[in-house]
């Protein structure tokens, strides 16, 4: 857990500094990026309790990835006054351009389990990704857990 975690972290950072992005930026984008994928666009004052920031922290990360084409802003259409924070078509394409050669390379390793022993995996991350998100939570370094795919940003699932 611990080499697939801090090797993990330095694809991120790689990511990170390629595209002249902090690390609360990179998280940022992740929850804007999960959110969207689990059907429920987050909103700017979601996005800084889910970072643990103020409002006005969270609009500037909001602000800064917005003019570097990561994310962009919408009116709900059912309710006008909220203001989603989307995943751009830019953003999509950056990252599977940088990501899309893990995601294959993902798939090789995955395509030597069976659906049962996946099945145990993605039980066995998806309990310690709960685990020290609750241990985060007690520390004070997370604010809410969220519901992460086993398959990450990488996967194709």
């Amino acid at each position: 857990m611990q080499r697939l975690t801090t090797e993990s972290q330095k694809v991120a950072q790689a990511f990170a500094t390629q595209h002249g992005l902090g690390h609360i930026d990179l998280e940022a984008l992740l929850h804007v990026m999960q959110a969207e994928r689990g059907g429920d666009p987050v909103t700017a004052g979601r996005l800084g309790e889910l970072l643990g920031v103020t409002s006005g922290a969270a609009t500037g990360v909001i602000d800064r990835l917005e003019r570097v084409g990561h994310v962009q802003r919408s009116r709900d259409d059912a309710d006008r006054r909220r203001v989603l924070v989307r995943y751009s078509d830019r953003a999509r394409a950056v990252a599977g351009a940088f990501f899309g050669p893990l995601g294959v390379m993902s798939d090789r390793v995955m395509s030597e389990f069976d659906e049962g022993e996946l099945e145990t995996v993605r039980r066995f991350l998806d309990g310690m990704s709960g685990a020290m998100a609750e241990r985060a939570r007690e520390v004070g370094g997370g604010a809410q857990p969220t519901r992460a795919s086993s398959a990450g940003v990488a996967g194709s699932g």
